[in-house]
């Protein structure tokens, strides 16, 4: 009699371990917005009812007619010329103002500004629409549910299904012509070519060169020490440079870094790449496109010290705490061996080690001196490593002082592929064929070959190898692809008005501009950015607000560009950074980076860096809730 129940408790066993490890890993999660919703009702008096809605200042009042006396004027000058036309953002001389909007890092700004054609849509049109974009969302977001055709498949497919779907509902007269090339957005697409481009000849032009010392300046044979490094690299990189520039350079390496220590799970590796890059890039106006993309939208002016005084204390802040939290939720993985979270903190600030960390040093030491016996390859600087440097000091230094970054990108790409073309044909010992000896060691002649005739057929020299054939294949091209579907199932979906009609739904009480950005509305508001930048992305959520909320405060763009940053950690589709990491991890068989491994950490941090930092930046905020051109201050 109890044979059956030895043999049946193992599985409930097994069944209950399953479903305690799935809560383990979702709760913190499903607390954090539990706690979000509880926090926004608390302070709106009911997320429904608003109760608690608070009353705009004096100056808020001023700014409102203000930003309504322009737009009147703005409207006015249609009707008198229905030819002119606001869409370029850069108005005529006789509107009388200085709304002079121009792209301080791209080209002209009017391919990027929102026009409303919600009104053409019939209600058939905009739910098919959104049952299309939201159907591959679900298919991007988790792609080996359905068949194994990939992300960039995928996305590309949806892309072409809205392009024919579109053209059918304007043949019925359901929706407006669908303009696809238009959504498109160029830049991203030829400045991650250029990274690409950049990339590959760094790993590739020579062993042991710079992009090996990148490598060897992040490995550490401590797990946490190794997560840090990570997360102090990725930070300051996105804040200098971009955070999908750091990201595509350092995935690869990331990876290597892990196959280097045999690690058996690299998630928390490649989440404190990605993560701390979305962080990191709101501290900049350049640090990552839609920052970009505010800094010229914005009515007034915001300087490169402005941006970045209002954010270096909410970055902060957040970075520690996304910190904080990779270093509690993966303690496993990061601190092997330990019994709790007292004996991490005396392994972080007392130094001290558990016997499997003692093994890890063993060994990395024993195999860096094994390498080091071994190696004939020369650890100084060689004249291609200095060319390298060379190039990207100057790279960076084009691109911190604000030149297309595009242009130099490519630029940066293009005299790594003919240093690395000389280098190669010049410089790189050729191929030599193996002699054949006879029994006294005397070479023997190549065999001469005749054709029917009896001629001797000489042999050709040997082919040059091209670029083309070699690392330009190397281009991750469907990254690209990835890219240029998304942009069109996101720009069709735009087009229908639903994201507006779901943010001034859900905003209620606070979506009056006066107030949307005060006391409780604050923290509503910056909720809905982030879902709304997760469901449509965080560049077209801009550009809807531009359109809806022409003349926003700076003030209120800073609290737009924090939320719509943060808000990329939240699912794997809420950043581009994610899905390069994602991409990059997969193409050399690291398939760990994925949504539903994703979130249980990325929700949990992203509420919490997005409460925090939004009432620091409520808080300390050195750019003024008015607007100087409006004379509203």
């Amino acid at each position: 009699m109890s044979l059956p129940l030895n043999l049946e408790s193992p599985r409930t066993d097994a069944s209950s371990v399953v479903e305690r490890s799935v809560l383990r890993a979702w709760a913190p999660a499903l607390v954090a917005i539990g706690a979000a919703l509880s926090l926004n009702s608390y302070l709106l008096g009911g997320i429904v009812a608003q109760n608690h809605v608070p009353f705009p200042s004096a100056a808020q009042v001023r700014h409102l007619s203000a930003a309504i006396a322009m737009t009147d004027k703005m409207n006015a000058l249609e009707m008198e010329d229905p030819t002119w036309k606001p869409t370029t953002r850069r108005m005529s001389d006789k509107s009388g103002d200085l709304m002079e909007y121009t792209r301080r890092r791209h080209r002209l700004l009017g391919d990027y500004v929102h026009e409303d054609v919600s009104g053409q849509f019939s209600l058939f049109g905009k739910i098919s629409i959104s049952i299309i974009y939201f159907a591959y969302w679900i298919f991007l977001m988790f792609p080996n549910w359905f068949l194994p055709i990939g992300r960039p498949g995928i996305a590309l497919g949806g892309g072409m299904t809205m392009v024919v779907f579109r053209y059918i509902l304007q043949m019925t007269n359901h929706g407006p012509f669908f303009d696809a090339e238009k959504v498109i957005i160029m830049e991203p697409l030829m400045l991650l070519f250029g990274l690409m481009l950049t990339t590959i000849y760094l790993e590739k032009m020579e062993r042991g060169g710079l992009f090996d010392k990148l490598r060897d300046s992040l490995d550490d044979p401590v797990n946490w020490k190794r997560s840090a490094k990570i997360m102090l690299m990725s930070t300051l990189g996105s804040a200098a440079v971009m955070n999908d520039s750091v990201v595509l350079i350092f995935s690869g390496v990331v990876v290597d870094l892990c196959v280097r220590h045999k690690v058996a799970n690299s998630l928390p590796y490649l989440l404190s790449l990605a993560t701390t890059a979305n962080i990191g890039s709101a501290l900049t106006m350049t640090g990552n496109p839609q920052n970009i993309l505010i800094v010229s939208l914005a009515y007034d002016n915001i300087s490169w010290m402005e941006f970045a005084s209002n954010m270096v204390f909410p970055v902060l802040v957040a970075t520690t705490i996304n910190s904080a939290m990779m270093l509690v939720y993966y303690r496993r993985e990061l601190f092997p061996g330990s019994s709790g979270m007292r004996e991490n903190m005396g392994i972080i600030f007392l130094g001290n080690r558990t016997p499997e960390m003692l093994g890890q040093e063993h060994a990395y030491y024993a195999r860096q001196a094994a390498m080091s016996d071994n190696q004939s390859i020369s650890t100084g600087w060689s004249k291609w490593s200095i060319i390298q440097c060379i190039v990207v000091t100057v790279f960076l230094f084009f691109f911190c002082a604000g030149f297309d970054v595009c242009v130099v990108s490519i630029t940066a790409g293009c005299c790594l592929m003919l240093t690395a073309s000389y280098k190669r044909q010049h410089y790189d010992p050729r191929a030599e064929e193996d002699a054949m000896l006879d029994d006294d060691d005397n070479v023997i002649p190549p065999k001469k070959i005749y054709d029917m005739d009896g001629n001797e057929i000489v042999p050709e020299e040997e082919e040059l190898i091209t670029e083309s054939e070699t690392t330009l294949t190397e281009v991750d091209y469907g990254l690209l692809m990835l890219f240029i579907g998304q942009f069109i199932l996101i720009g069709s979906f735009d087009d229908t008005g639903v994201p507006q009609g779901f943010f001034a739904l859900t905003m209620g009480k606070c979506a009056e501009r006066e107030v949307m950005t005060n006391g409780g509305c604050v923290y509503w508001f910056v909720v809905i950015i982030t879902v709304l930048s997760n469901i449509a992305s965080n560049v077209p959520v801009c550009q809807m607000l531009a359109a809806t909320f022409p003349y926003a405060t700076p003030y209120q763009w800073m609290q737009v560009s924090f939320s719509a940053t943060i808000a990329g950690n939240l699912t794997m589709l809420g950043s581009a950074a994610n899905m390069i990491v994602a991409f990059q991890a997969a193409k050399v068989g690291d398939r760990t980076f994925t949504s539903e491994r994703h979130a249980p950490f990325g929700i949990p941090s992203t509420l919490g860096c997005l409460f925090i930092g939004t009432f620091l930046l409520k808080v300390f905020h050195t750019s003024p809730d008015c607007s100087v051109k409006l004379d509203t201050c």
